[in-house]
């Protein structure tokens, strides 16, 4: 009997969702980051083992949107959720029920199976654990809920056996395993957004846009790179004195590059200003696409 199908990794941003793709896979898929709002894109993993296969779908951090890009982003996710087979909602044990999760909990609507998944218990006390859980099993009294940590690997084997359970019979859709690779310009993109998102302070990371403009990969990638962002002072900063820091953006990308996809990386980066672009339809139309 084999099983297969679509599962959604939702939540509010930081909840650690893309960590949790990462450890099913046990290498970098989706780009992570201390800051909340990291996934900016659907990022997809498929996974096979002898019961069937799972193609796992990260999504944005769904928010209240104070943009037209942000509205975009909580898009993305529903459609995903709406999509899928299995949705696995993805909550911070270590963060105490609040008002973000009483409005995600009154917007999202989840007619497909689910699993409450618990992450990041290894940065949570026993009753804060303890207190989530029982919130949950109010809110959602039929639904299983899992803890794990990523981090830890804990529990990611129990939480593939869940879905798998719940998982309908059928065909695999990639039966070839070379049949669905990751995106190369999305996952440079991602790559190095990631990289300023770590480097870079105050509103910077939340004030740009990483495009992957052209592509070439022949015995080592070439990857020609726009940042967009909303200010010239934001430019100042994302170059910085002398240029130091686009530099360690670019070698920073080019190493994680270099190791991920297993041959030499280079890579060149222009940053442009556009103080409109989250309302530019044009730029929010060119990140869809990649």
């Amino acid at each position: 009997m084999t099983k297969s199908g679509f599962v959604t990794i939702a939540g509010r941003p930081n909840a650690g969702k893309s960590t949790l793709l990462n450890a099913i896979f046990q290498e970098k898929r989706a780009i992570v980051t201390p800051k909340p709002q990291t996934t900016n894109v659907n990022v997809q993993g498929v996974y096979n083992d002898e019961r069937g296969q799972i193609v796992f779908v990260d999504t944005p951090g769904l928010h209240k949107p104070k943009s037209h890009y942000g509205a975009h982003l909580n898009k993305q996710a529903y459609q995903s959720i709406r999509g899928s087979d299995v949705t696995l909602l993805v909550i911070d044990a270590s963060v105490p029920f609040g008002p973000g999760d009483q409005y995600l909990k009154e917007r999202l609507k989840i007619d497909n199976e689910m699993i409450i998944v618990l992450t990041k218990i290894d940065l949570a006390r026993p009753y804060e654990v303890d207190a989530l859980k029982g919130k949950y099993a109010e809110l959602y009294p039929d639904v299983s809920l899992i803890e794990v940590s990523s981090v830890r690997n804990f529990n990611i084997d129990a939480l593939l056996d869940e879905i798998f359970r719940l998982l309908p019979e059928g065909p695999l859709f990639y039966p070839d395993p070379k049949s669905h690779e990751v995106d190369k310009e999305k996952y440079i993109s991602e790559v190095v957004r990631e990289k300023i998102m770590n480097l870079t302070e105050q509103e910077v990371p939340y004030s740009i846009a990483v495009v992957t403009d052209h592509l070439e990969v022949t015995n080592k990638i070439v990857a020609y790179v726009s940042i967009i962002c909303e200010r010239d002072s934001q430019k100042g900063i994302l170059i910085g004195k002398k240029g130091k820091m686009i530099k360690r953006i670019r070698l920073q990308s080019q190493y994680d590059l270099s190791h991920f996809f297993k041959m030499p990386a280079e890579m060149e980066i222009k940053v442009k200003v556009n103080k409109n672009w989250r309302s530019d339809p044009k730029i929010i139309e060119k990140l869809i696409r990649q």
